[in-house]
């Protein structure tokens, strides 16, 4: 699971003395126990791990183009720095070429239904593919 690599490379961090990468580890960690504690016990599955990160990352991104704005270039960094850190621990994302096949496949596997069609394609993308991108090309195919 996702939470045990990082909380390992968080020691690996503080025995290199490098308290800003340690910060933002633990931060992760905290987001991944706190997402952990909303759901039944046991119930913590890696595509939720992969989720909480990929919603945090969406948020240092928007976090980074309202600070660019504000001509806050200390923050940028900061944030340029935790984007690269969270980037770390994501899969691979998809190519367009894939995710359309998969959609494609789901498409015709299962009713033209935007939610149907959503749901499915993001079971079988396992976090590789942001919801954007997957709605984005649902749209696409089914409209």
């Amino acid at each position: 699971m996702w939470k045990d690599k990082i909380k390992e490379e968080a020691v690996t961090a503080l025995k290199n003395h490098d308290q800003k990468l340690v910060d933002v580890l633990r931060y992760l960690v905290s987001l991944i126990d706190k997402r952990g504690l909303a759901l039944p016990p046991e119930k913590m599955t890696e595509a939720e791990e992969i989720a909480v990160l990929r919603k945090e990352l969406k948020n240092k991104e928007e976090s980074r183009e309202m600070f660019l704005k504000a001509g806050r270039q200390d923050l940028v960094l900061q944030l340029d720095f935790e984007i690269e850190v969270v980037k770390k621990y994501l899969p691979k994302e998809m190519d367009e070429v894939e995710l359309r096949k998969v959609v494609e496949t789901v498409t015709a596997e299962t009713e033209k239904n935007f939610g149907i069609v959503m749901r499915e394609v993001m079971k079988k993308v396992g976090g590789q593919a942001s919801g954007e991108a997957v709605a984005r090309i649902v749209k696409e195919v089914i409209g």
